[in-house]
């Protein structure tokens, strides 16, 4: 996939995700914008957020009762952020031991360093289902809006 003149000349075929995910983008708030426009609402009502919600007591079910997600995913998401925890707390601890001087390797950078593996570990293993539920989503929607 690579082009031995440093990228120049590649085809369409090979588009990265970021233009691929754009061209979806744009063609959604296109045909967004296209099938019903915004009407000016003449009543000029104001909304107020002043009701308070009192700190004790649990949030209201949603619709249905049922859990967004299912005990094994919620587990696993704890799981991923009590490691990514841990990795921040040892990267400062790290950070702590680091003179500060010019040229130095920053917090960014450790950052940085110890989250690029956890973020592909976690893209390889969901970014194929989440990008197919979405087309498979969007694709059902635009044959439900083709049949009106």
């Amino acid at each position: 996939m690579s082009d031995p003149a440093g990228g120049a000349g590649r085809g369409e075929d090979e588009r990265t995700m970021e233009e691929i995910m754009a061209s979806i983008g744009k063609a959604v708030s296109d045909e967004t914008r296209t099938a019903d426009p915004a009407q000016p609402d003449s009543d000029d009502d104001i909304l107020e957020l002043t009701d308070e919600v009192p700190p004790e007591g649990e949030a209201e079910a949603g619709a249905g009762g049922e859990d967004l997600v299912s005990t094994s995913t919620a587990a696993a998401s704890a799981e991923a952020f009590a490691g990514l925890a841990q990795a921040v707390e040892e990267g400062e601890t790290a950070a702590r031991r680091l003179p500060v001087s010019e040229g130095g390797e920053t917090i960014e950078d450790m950052v940085r360093a110890m989250l690029k593996p956890m973020l592909n570990e976690w893209l390889d293993r969901h970014l194929p289902d989440i990008v197919e539920r979405l087309v498979e989503e969007e694709i059902q929607r635009l044959s439900r809006s083709g049949r009106r």
